[in-house]
């Protein structure tokens, strides 16, 4: 296994756990919105608002899904047999899924920016 796959497999790895754990208190915070049943393990209508709505929690899970994609997409495009003959592909494939990173992490950062912002006014 090169290093290059070695590293993004430790990315995927170190943040799978944290993913689901934000994933988990944003499904469990949204049903307990919209549904009495995650009242039974702690997710009642105000906490679930609370915790849905906290601007890290939405800005963190972000952060980590685009590293997870960003480093799985590089396993697969790394591990292709296809790929390693055609390295045209292999490189764009590569460069899109990084600008697809740039974009998202951009994106949120910008947003979760303006909102901080307006809030101080």
């Amino acid at each position: 296994m090169s290093v290059s796959i070695y590293k993004y497999l430790k990315l995927v790895e170190y943040t799978s756990i944290p993913l689901t754990i934000a994933i988990f208190l944003y499904v469990m915070s949204g049903y307990g919105m919209i549904s009495p049943i995650p009242s039974i393990i702690g997710f009642t209508y105000l906490i679930s608002r609370e915790v849905h709505t906290l601007p890290l929690l939405r800005y963190m899970t972000t952060l980590l899904l685009v590293v997870h994609a960003y480093a799985g997409i590089a396993v697969v495009i790394n591990r292709s047999r296809y790929l390693q003959r055609h390295i045209v592909v292999k490189n764009a494939l590569s460069l899109i899924s990084l600008i697809y990173a740039a974009i998202i992490i951009s994106i949120t950062t910008l947003a979760e920016m303006y909102i901080v912002l307006r809030m101080l006014r």
